[in-house]
């Protein structure tokens, strides 16, 4: 099998990546509100901030695989966004890889801290996300959506009983 490549993202990337959001609903889990369906390929790029935002691309022999966002939010704190595997590729390895890979770049510009928004139903995500040392960090909305917190260095907790519910968030045995 041919190695993965690790490299920022370009716009003929996300026609690709459009490819693998199957509906509104599916599109607004993963791009968030604000982002029209059906989805345009070529107008994702900017719906998304792809230009501004720090986005990246695992691919392989030349064509996507997984795609996801940093966002800066404060000295030395990023956000993962729009993090999705193709469904071809689910389940191998490649969601690991590519939280990895974000985290790196972080780390890489000075972060101590990361966070992610997950929802509470996507039981896989939410296990790999524990696996990589993300805690819950606040409380689920109305959406079914719950922030989570990958802290490098100890810091003082802004709440200690988000720790304790963490274990309330589903495993991957459901």
């Amino acid at each position: 099998m041919a190695e993965l490549e690790w490299r920022a993202a370009l716009p003929p990337d996300l026609a690709t990546v459009s490819g693998w959001v199957e509906s509104a609903t599916a599109l607004e889990r993963w791009a968030g509100p604000g982002v029209d369906w059906p989805l345009e390929a070529d107008r994702l790029w900017q719906a998304i901030g792809a230009g501004t935002l720090l986005s990246y691309c695992l691919k392989r022999e030349g064509a996507p695989l997984a795609f996801g966002q940093l966002s800066p939010r404060a000295p030395h704190h990023y956000h993962l966004a729009r993090l999705i595997v193709a469904p071809t590729e689910r389940g191998q390895g490649l969601g690991r890889r590519l939280c990895e890979g974000l985290i790196n770049e972080g780390r890489q510009r000075g972060a101590m801290r990361f966070t992610l928004n997950v929802f509470t139903d996507n039981a896989p995500a939410v296990a790999l996300y524990r696996q990589l040392g993300f805690r819950r960090a606040g409380e689920c909305d109305a959406r079914g959506v719950v922030p989570m917190r990958l802290t490098l260095f100890a810091e003082p907790s802004d709440n200690p009983d988000n720790d304790a519910r963490a274990d309330s968030l589903p495993d991957s045995h459901g």
